[in-house]
């Protein structure tokens, strides 16, 4: 398995609305050790015990892993060892618009596998978090909302996700929503004068979390920002291989894939033709 080195990364979140893209596939080939000064970058956000983050190769891999990864050439993987300390998360920071609005409205989507590792918690696998934040607020005006595949599958409540297959998600303002705060969506590390999930329940669809900030703190939340997106594997979840790929933001500032690849060898490329060329002219 081909890991990925430093290379050029792809233009970020201010140089697609530049440009005024309303689409745009980013092809990742590097993981920033650090978060970039302006955003727009993805970069290795958390790191703890055991853990890793990196972008590698699943090509010819033997199973489902290999021959139905979403998007060629690459992927991200993340590893936790076997304490509750280990943790790894990559994450993609910008000023992604008014919370108030991009809950109601805003689509997320990737793909993850998970692989069966023997004494590894199995309900856990790459997860997603959205971090919410007001300048200058008033209270506890901070605070994430997180999507965890094992209170996403189907028949509700918290059910292992499925190991060594790759599972696509796709969610919207509306996903987890209805009477049963058990049947999916997203839960709350507290914040905006509301306690924290610990976790579990409630979960929430999107919109409803928004219904509630607004209800529970509404000077503070009418001035949010959603300011970050991650995707990773949080502590107290041991032994875990994981990856994903194929990750799509679509709100009001921000419509895009990223694909994460390995990087093609130019420098051995280049050596290579500069050999043939002098072979050429010895001859």
């Amino acid at each position: 398995m081909k890991i990925a080195i430093k290379t050029t990364v792809f233009t970020g979140l201010s140089a697609l609305l530049v440009a005024g893209q309303l689409h745009a596939q980013q092809t990742v080939t590097e993981l920033l050790d650090t978060a970039p000064p302006t955003g727009g970058d993805w970069y290795v956000s958390l790191l703890a015990g055991g853990g890793t983050a990196s972008i590698v190769d699943v090509d010819g891999e033997i199973g489902n892993l290999g021959t139905a990864q979403p998007l060629p050439g690459g992927v991200v993987q993340l590893t936790t060892g076997f304490d509750n300390a280990d943790r790894a998360e990559i994450a993609f920071d910008g000023d992604f618009g008014a919370a108030s609005s991009l809950l109601t409205s805003m689509t997320l989507g990737y793909d993850y596998y998970k692989q069966n590792v023997v004494g590894g918690n199995a309900a856990a696998a790459p997860t997603i978090k959205i971090t919410l934040q007001t300048s200058g607020g008033t209270g506890d005006n901070f605070g994430q909302l997180i999507f965890e595949p094992n209170w996403n599958q189907p028949g509700g409540g918290s059910q292992n996700p499925p190991t060594d297959a790759w599972q696509s998600v796709l969610i919207d303002a509306n996903t987890g929503g209805g009477d049963d705060p058990s049947t999916g969506g997203w839960w709350w590390t507290g914040g905006f004068e509301i306690g924290s999930s610990g976790g579990g329940t409630p979960i929430k669809s999107l919109s409803e979390w928004a219904a509630d900030f607004e209800a529970a703190d509404p000077v503070d939340f009418s001035n949010a920002r959603v300011t970050s997106v991650s995707i990773g594997v949080g502590t107290f979840n041991q032994g875990q291989i994981g990856y994903f790929d194929n990750v799509s933001i679509q709100n009001t500032l921000l419509d895009a894939t990223y694909d994460f690849q390995i990087p093609e060898p130019t420098s051995l490329a280049l050596l290579t033709i500069g050999g043939l060329t002098m072979l050429r002219r010895r001859r």
